[in-house]
């Protein structure tokens, strides 16, 4: 799903309505009042979780309240075109960004409504989140070797589950087979549950998804773990080698995850997020918040996040092109 003509047009409308916002910010103490953070996806996920832990350290640390609002639609893409295009310049309107909305999205949507290197300004990466190859307990594949074997041999013959066109999972998928010159055909679900209960069940080969997915079922012995796409190991599963380690030179896929505020800001309103952030980001009960989601302590500068949201634009474009994947 992508944004509608309507959607696109109520934040061009919005853009308007606030086109009047102060041109000096900066001039005034920040803040004085209180700071929303927009969560491009429906409450009670993930995006959500790291933008209320983030806010209530803010919200202590800046003497204001700090209120996470979930506008979710078009794959997280609607709520990060609201920060990015009606919002912009406006410093008490924050976005927990996700790497779907700012990096593939980019080349996946024709008509995307936002540029999020030009429409927005990143403050801190927040998160990081590895995902994990996975089969059914019941499949005979039992290693990685095993379904690189399979792919080699009959991979036209051979299927994988994800949440949907264009979403992690499946670009993951799709970055691994270019790597190993295979072939095995994508069968999307509508959203992540389905797709892993599929595999469960073995109804599909394969599939690669977030670890605090799979983590449960992989516990339970309802899956079968054959690596996992982050350069280092997961905490949760030390003894589950890389894709990296098991020969998959230089492959690596995160979920990742930070704070960005419209372009136009201040500067010396960037730089205090910054501090404000990683300071908060950087405390023990933070950490192992973070640790709990599978991510390490990530936390950095925004030319550190900005260089991140470029090179992951360039590599899922050459991935989407490769592989001719198209969601409009």
């Amino acid at each position: 799903m992508h944004p509608t003509r309507r959607q696109i047009l109520g934040c061009a409308s919005a853009a308007a309505a606030v086109s009047a916002f102060p041109a000096a910010w900066g001039n005034e103490a920040y803040p004085n009042r209180a700071i929303r953070i927009i969560s491009p996806y429906q409450a009670g996920g993930l995006v959500e979780i790291l933008a209320r832990t983030l806010g209530e350290k803010l919200q202590r640390s800046m003497g204001q309240p700090v209120i996470v609002e979930a506008k979710p639609g078009a794959g997280g893409n609607l709520g990060t075109s609201y920060v990015a295009r009606a919002m912009r310049g406006d410093p008490y309107t924050l976005l927990m960004g996700a790497s779907g909305p700012l990096a593939p999205s980019v080349t996946l949507y024709k008509n995307l409504g936002y540029d999020p290197l030009k429409d927005l300004t990143p403050i801190t990466m927040v998160a990081a989140t590895p995902l994990v190859l996975c089969v059914s307990a019941s499949s005979s594949v039992q290693t990685f070797a095993d379904l690189k074997a399979m792919l080699k041999a009959t991979g036209a013959s051979t299927n994988y589950s994800s949440a949907g066109a264009g979403t992690p999972q499946h670009l993951s998928v799709e970055l691994m087979k270019q790597q190993l010159g295979v072939e095995s055909t994508h069968v999307p679900y509508k959203g992540a549950a389905p797709a892993v209960t599929a595999l469960i069940a073995n109804e599909v080969t394969f599939s690669i998804d977030h670890l605090v997915l799979v983590l449960p079922h992989i516990k339970s012995g309802r899956l079968r773990a054959l690596g996992v796409t982050s350069p280092k190991r997961a905490p949760d599963l030390p003894e589950l080698a890389t894709l990296q380690e098991s020969g998959l030179a230089g492959y690596e896929v995160r979920g990742w995850y930070g704070l960005l505020a419209p372009a136009d800001v201040p500067d010396a309103i960037v730089r205090k997020l910054n501090t404000e952030s990683v300071n908060a980001l950087r405390q023990p009960d933070v950490i192992a918040k973070l640790a709990s989601v599978g991510s390490e302590s990530v936390a950095g500068s925004p030319d550190e996040f900005r260089n991140l949201i470029s090179a992951e634009i360039v590599k899922w474009r050459d991935v989407i092109t490769k592989s001719r994947i198209s969601v409009d």
